[in-house]
């Protein structure tokens, strides 16, 4: 799997080439540290097989046998140490809608449950059955099956972190749109004052003829630069600040700090998903998730070329290397990293546990005794010291560590006598993958390019705000020195009279009536509503896409934001109307 990313404020753009072949543009390359860890060949040569069961599988048209197949694929991972084929997951999801297309929805539904196997609990699966369902023309099941695939994606930790960025960046949009709508409701119940007090200042000095065209020159100028109409929006802040009450005066004052503060938080949500989305961090996802994806040793050999000196690192690969059977390569991987941690526990555990597996008895005990003495309370350590004293005819110290892991923990003992366990390993490096995230966030953080100029840009916005509360608290003494203060513009009940089109007016304009009299947080939550249901269809524009590689298209925000805009309008009609509020 390949995922590139383009980090922008308010979009990411996310390109998600499919794997459906394990050892694409791998091959030889895999001993090379810049594409991928080094690997036995007997373990390419599993990976191989793979490749050929999937060939079969995306040819083969009789259900029992694509069965089978799969069967194979997941005894094959299962021997490497990892039980999901994520890449296949998609392949097989991406059969389903093809198949189902073309109207063959038996072997639609058959792929659909090979997906479920190869990857259970997939989205994309979820969403591809809400299209076939839909196909069917089975309306409740369609959407059934779509809530159950968002269900996945917030269960599941990666898109749920995704999720959660892009809501937060879509909460800022809807903030930022609500607070434009809020300075064209201010500007709409008092622009008419405005206009007029600038238009006489102009007066003084002009002919007449010339100061009310003037004025609206003055007013719409920022029109003529490039993004003029937030410079507008701001600018026309500046100019009606004289005009408004302490509410909408401290809605203002909010509105200005949360575009000072949206530039730093924007830089570092786009840190965190540059890393979420990076290779090593795919990497170490994939490992928590025990899969087997196309891209998981190439991306493992940028982890171990990013963090060359980090012994989590070392003990994380050790523990995936002994997984997929590479016993050899894990022990010196273990080996280093007992040079610079001599008391690790969960080492010295599974470094015993290669020696009892190659037969090293005395070797094996010496190593769990080293484990013991760093970690006397597990119980893991004691099975293991039983289980080697009786291999080397050391029955009573056998029954002793037997007796004191029972002690420390007898329902995991009675799981492993179950499970016919010889050994029990630890995977102490899986264990430290949050250690690894946490240096990887250091990393980048230290290699993050223009630093300085980054943070020079961060605090202009500030800056820049401050300016405009300057500007606008200038204004307001002016005018305040030239005897003029508050506003004289009539509602808009008295505009366009007492009719239908007045009552109309308050419910098609919400926050304007409430500007005309002051109520500043009153109109910003008026305007907040509709802000939000605006911008719903536009949620994964506005935020970061989840690598998906099928997903049903956002149809149900649409209908919802629709709805919820018939609903609030019905709302306002009925309070704001009915009830005079």
């Amino acid at each position: 799997m390949t995922l590139l990313v383009s980090v922008k404020p308010f979009r990411v753009a996310s390109a998600f080439a499919l794997g459906l072949f394990l050892l694409s543009a791998r091959g030889p390359a895999a001993t090379d540290l810049s594409t991928g860890l080094a690997l036995a060949p007997t373990t390419l040569d599993a990976l191989a097989q793979q490749q050929e069961l999937w060939i079969q599988w995306t040819t083969e048209r009789d259900a029992r046998k694509a069965a089978a197949i799969v069967d194979d694929l997941l005894a094959s991972a299962s021997r490497l140490g990892l039980d999901r084929l994520p890449d296949l997951a998609r392949g097989a999801v991406a059969q389903a809608t093809e198949r189902a297309a073309a109207g063959d929805l038996d072997l639609a539904k058959s792929a659909l449950v090979a997906a479920e196997r190869l990857d259970p609990g997939r989205p994309e699966a979820s969403f591809a059955r809400a299209s076939i369902s839909r196909l069917e023309g089975h309306a409740g099941a369609a959407v059934k099956a779509y809530f159950v695939g968002l269900g996945r994606s917030l269960r599941a930790r990666f898109e749920r972190g995704l999720w959660l960025e892009s809501l937060g960046l879509w909460a800022l949009a809807v903030a930022l749109f609500a607070g434009g709508l809020f300075w064209l409701a201010q500007m709409a119940a008092k622009g008419g004052a405005l206009v007029r007090d600038l238009s006489s200042a102009l007066a003084r000095r002009l002919p007449a003829a010339l100061a009310m065209p003037l004025a609206i020159v003055l007013l719409v100028w920022p029109l003529a630069v490039p993004g003029g109409w937030i410079w507008l929006l701001l600018y026309w802040s500046i100019l009606l600040w004289g005009y408004a009450s302490t509410s909408e005066r401290l809605v203002f004052v909010s509105i200005w700090a949360l575009l000072a503060v949206a530039p730093w938080a924007l830089s570092a949500q786009r840190r965190r998903v540059e890393i979420a989305l990076s290779p090593p961090s795919l990497a170490l996802v994939g490992l928590e998730r025990s899969e087997l994806y196309g891209g998981l040793f190439a991306d493992l050999g940028v982890l171990q070329k990013l963090l060359p000196e980090c012994l989590a690192v070392d003990q994380l690969l050790a523990d995936l290397y002994r997984h997929i059977g590479e016993r050899d390569s894990a022990r010196v991987l273990y080996r280093r990293v007992l040079e610079k941690e001599p008391n690790n526990a969960t080492v010295l555990l599974d470094l015993g546990a290669y020696h009892f597996q190659n037969g090293d008895y005395a070797a094996a005990i010496d190593h769990f005794k080293k484990a013991n003495v760093a970690d006397p309370k597990s119980a893991a350590i004691y099975f293991n010291l039983s289980q080697a004293f009786i291999e080397d005819y050391k029955y009573q110290e056998s029954d002793a560590a037997r007796q004191l892991a029972r002690e420390i923990d007898l329902e995991r003992y009675n799981i492993w006598v179950r499970q016919g366990k010889r050994v029990v390993v630890a995977d102490g490096g899986f264990q430290r993958i949050p250690e690894i995230r946490r240096e990887l966030a250091e990393v980048w953080k230290s290699r993050e390019e223009g630093g300085r100029q980054g943070l020079i840009q961060q605090a202009s916005a500030p800056a820049a705000i401050l300016v405009v509360l300057l500007l606008a608290l200038g204004l307001d003494a002016l005018r305040r020195r030239s005897g003029r203060s508050g506003y004289s513009e009539p509602p808009l009940d008295l505009k366009l009279g007492s009719g239908r089109a007045a009552r109309w007016s308050r419910v098609l304009l919400p926050g304007v009536p409430s500007a005309e009299i002051g109520e500043g947080w009153r109109s910003f939550g008026a305007l907040l509503v509709p802000a939000a249901l605006l911008a719903l269809p536009f949620v994964s524009m506005l935020g970061y896409r989840v690598p998906w590689s099928y997903d049903a298209g956002n149809g149900i925000t649409w209908i919802l934001a629709l709805s919820g805009l018939i609903v609030y309008v019905a709302i306002r009609y009925r309070w704001d109307l009915a009830n005079e509020i």
